[in-house]
């Protein structure tokens, strides 16, 4: 079906992105070069960001972050990671802040041959080990990703790469394959948690059960290597809903909290974003209970491509972080924070929120949905929990463009009033 093969397109673009920003390829035996230069402090290359500065250049896309807490003297060092693209592969590039988020400086790159020789790599993660897992202590960084994703459906042989560091993020070496899927199916997405049980924990999109169009997945391990009891986590009796896109948090209180996107299951929002908890990280209750769908105080629909982070609150469980793809409406069409919000819910304990919108700290204009603008954003509070940081993608210059991570600070709490957008004269570019 033509759904199945978004992600894979989203490579192809990516890729054509690249090259038409004028990078050289050079042969794939030579050595990995260093990373690109961090930019220059105020260098945003789009007219679309309101708000954020460049955070790398040479393409990026699903942004995440992980702030060092289980790591000795490194503690504190906000680590983000990017999927992009260079000499015909896909590979992870690993940035660096040592202020809390006010800059960020190139770290490092994972290199996976199973990305290489248009292959493809996408859908990745990061994530820091809370407690020792086999022989990996606390402290010990996992990233992985898709790969293999850049054939066509018929030859397409993906598989989801898990790769390690044991020194805050220099240098990286192959762990395992979480999960390889048959020819023509794709597996995608992964988020990671540590169960109470104390096993490393995986999720994944799976879109090769004949039928369901997507599910979620979850596979565990007790050393990171192997990997065993994949299960639905996930699923709808009607073929085409879509869960997907998961991200999990652990509150204060050991409860565990899992948000994800349902597509094709609201007749009016394409794909709307849920919420379920779990008691100890790998029960997460009947697979086919969608969970508590999330809609703002406002009525505001966020939609699409969530990711989750825990922040200081007034409450014992701290706050809840949410950043989306889109704003929409609660009957249709686009709401005023559309590309200008996130979502807090200060009181976890609650799904139900309220969930209030407060102002993103990277606004982008003409947000209505592409494979790179505002997709699969990230969160992180700064170290105070006052503040957050705020990573997300959009075009450079014009859609087609590279397509860039921008990143930004801004507050959470009282001083977060909820977002206007500004009048703007309409873009007539085409493709806006």
């Amino acid at each position: 079906m033509v759904v199945r093969k978004v992600r894979a397109l989203l490579v192809v673009l990516f890729s054509v992105a690249l090259v038409a920003a004028g990078f050289q390829q050079m042969a794939l035996s030579a050595p990995a070069p260093a990373p690109a230069p961090a930019p220059a402090p105020g260098d945003v290359g789009t007219q679309d960001v309101d708000e954020g500065e460049l955070l790398r250049v040479g393409g990026s896309s699903y942004p995440r972050l992980v702030r060092l807490e289980n790591s000795g003297d490194a503690n504190g060092r906000v680590l983000s990671s990017m999927t992009t693209y260079r000499d015909n592969a896909g590979f992870a590039a690993i940035s660096e802040s040592r202020d809390d988020g006010k800059t960020f400086q190139p770290l490092s790159e994972i290199h996976d041959p199973a990305g290489e020789n248009t292959k493809g790599m996408c859908c990745s993660t990061l994530y820091e080990l809370p407690q020792q897992v086999g022989d990996m202590p606390a402290g010990t960084l996992l990233w992985a990703g898709t790969a293999g994703i850049g054939a066509d459906e018929e030859e397409r042989q993906a598989s989801i790469r898990v790769w390690r560091s044991d020194d805050h993020g220099k240098t990286w070496s192959y762990l395992s394959d979480m999960v390889q899927a048959p020819v023509g199916p794709g597996v995608w997405e992964p988020e990671f948690t540590v169960s109470e049980q104390g096993d490393l924990v995986a999720f994944y999109s799976d879109d090769g059960d004949p039928e369901h169009d997507q599910k979620l997945m979850q596979v565990r391990s007790s050393d990171g290597r192997n990997w065993t009891d994949a299960k639905e986590m996930l699923k709808n009796d009607e073929f085409t809903v879509r869960p997907g896109m998961s991200g999990v948090r652990k509150l204060p209180d050991g409860t565990y909290v899992m948000v994800y996107e349902v597509c094709n299951y609201d007749p009016v929002h394409t794909c709307t974003i849920w919420i379920r908890k779990s008691s100890d990280g790998w029960d997460w209750g009947d697979p086919k209970d969608l969970g508590t769908e999330i809609v703002s105080d406002t009525g505001g629909q966020p939609l699409g491509t969530p990711t989750i982070a825990l922040a200081p609150g007034p409450k014992s469980n701290g706050r809840l972080l949410l950043a989306y793809q889109m704003l929409g409406g609660d009957n249709g069409g686009w709401a005023p924070g559309n590309g200008k919000t996130v979502m807090v819910n200060e009181n976890p304990d609650d799904l139900d929120g309220p969930w209030k919108e407060i102002p993103a700290p990277v606004q982008i204009s003409y947000n209505q949905g592409s494979v790179c603008r505002n997709f699969s954003p990230s969160l992180l509070p700064t170290s105070d929990g006052k503040s957050m940081i705020h990573v997300t993608t959009d075009f450079e210059h014009y859609i087609g463009g590279p397509c860039e991570a921008f990143y930004g600070v801004g507050p959470i709490g009282d001083d977060a009033a909820a977002a206007k957008s500004a009048p703007r004269p309409m873009d007539t570019r085409p493709g806006r």
